[in-house]
C-alpha cells in the first residue's frame, strides 16, 4: 500500500501535497477538515497516525492531492520516501508547545533539505489555544526568513475550528499554478 502513494502518477494540474509535522502537530486533524477521503486510512482510532492518510481536496473547479505522514520520531526518516513529485510542502507546527519547536525546527530543516525548490506553507496550529504562540513567533523559531530559494508563507490557523485553513488551500492553489 505504501509503495502505490510513492509510485502513484500524478494527474496533469493537480498539486501533490506533503502534510508533515511533529505528532501532535494536527495534521490528520486538517486534512479531515479540507478533504474528502480517498483511500483507507491507516491511522488508529483517535491515536496518531501510524502510516498516511490520502485525500483529496476540491475548490472552486481545481484539486489537490493530500497526503499526510506520521509524525512520531521514528516516521520521520521514511519521510524521503515520499518527497518525489512533490509540488507543495504543509509543514504542521504545533504553536501551543513551545519546548517542542527546537524538535519542530530540526525536521523542518531536514525536510527543506529534502525537497529543493519546493514552496512551502506553515501552519501555525492551535491558535485558539490561550498558549499559542502567533505565527511571526514560529516563523523566526523555523527560522523561515533564511529560506530565500523557495516561496513560503506561514498561516496561523485551528485544525479545531478550521479557521485559517481555507486560506491555506487557496495560497497552495495560487503557488501550484503560478509554477
Amino acid at each position: 500500500m505504501l509503495r502505490g502513494l510513492r509510485n502513484r502518477m500524478k494527474r496533469a494540474n493537480e498539486p501533490r501535497v506533503l502534510i508533515l509535522g511533529l505528532d501532535n502537530a494536527g495534521k490528520t486533524t486538517i486534512l479531515n477538515k479540507l478533504g474528502v477521503a480517498e483511500e483507507h486510512p491507516t491511522e488508529a482510532p483517535e491515536g496518531p497516525t501510524q502510516g498516511f492518510n490520502v485525500m483529496d481536496v476540491h475548490r472552486d473547479g481545481k484539486h489537490a492531492k493530500l497526503c499526510d505522514l506520521g509524525g512520531q520520531r521514528a516516521l520521520r526518516e521514511y519521510w524521503e520516501d515520499y518527497y518525489a513529485n512533490t509540488d507543495c510542502i504543509m509543514y504542521v507546527v504545533d504553536s501551543s508547545d513551545q519546548r517542542r519547536l527546537r524538535e519542530a525546527h530540526e525536521a523542518f530543516i531536514d525536510v527543506v533539505k529534502g525537497v529543493p525548490n519546493v514552496p512551502v506553507l506553515v501552519l501555525a496550529n492551535k491558535q485558539d489555544l490561550a498558549t499559542a504562540k502567533d505565527p511571526q513567533f514560529v516563523a523566526e523559531s523555523l527560522e523561515l526568513n533564511d529560506f530565500r530559494d523557495r516561496r513560503w508563507h506561514i498561516q496561523g490557523c485551528s485544525a479545531k475550528s478550521g479557521e485559517g485553513l481555507e486560506e491555506s488551500i487557496a495560497w497552495i492553489f495560487d503557488v501550484c499554478s503560478a509554477k
